[in-house]
């Protein structure tokens, strides 16, 4: 079995079920998830982070899961950049050695730019109940709904 397919959801994970809430918590700066794909039951877990000093329209640099230990086997793949209001671009590290995992994130900022609910409603998004700005637990029902907490949800407004 692929070391990628045996990620699993952590026992605190909770699931992101809007196309809204998703884009804000991937945006907002120090976001973990994974995705698991409804069809295949495929899933990825990656790390989103941008630096402090960085501006709205990012950079955001893109990390995969490739190993046991979910705190420090990550490998960069590529970096996000905003255009427009709605729209992140991903563009991929020169030379990145797996289209597959690539091709699957590629695929799920598509579907989260263009607000495509019927192919969003094909993945699950979980988070892992810390927040996706500061990376602190959440422990307010509605911050774990959102993935952020009431602090950083108030800060700025990703959507």
């Amino acid at each position: 079995m692929d070391q990628l397919e045996m990620t699993t959801t952590t026992p605190d994970a909770h699931q992101l079920t809007t196309i809204d809430r998703t884009r804000a918590f991937i945006l907002a700066g120090r976001a973990m998830f994974t995705l698991v794909s409804k069809k295949t039951g495929v899933r990825y877990t990656f790390r989103i982070t941008q630096p402090d000093d960085a501006k709205e329209h990012g950079p955001w640099f893109v990390k995969v899961l490739t190993g046991a230990d979910n705190t420090s086997d990550y490998q960069y793949i590529g970096c996000m950049w905003r255009r427009g209001p709605m729209e992140v671009v991903f563009k991929t590290k020169a030379g990145a050695n797996n289209t597959r995992i690539i091709g699957a994130f590629r695929w799920f900022m598509d579907t989260i730019n263009a607000g495509d609910l019927a192919a969003f409603e094909q993945v699950e998004v979980w988070h892992a109940g810390r927040c996706g700005r500061c990376g602190r637990t959440l422990t307010v029902p509605e911050s774990i709904e959102t993935g952020l907490g009431p602090v950083c949800a108030g800060k700025e407004d990703w959507s």
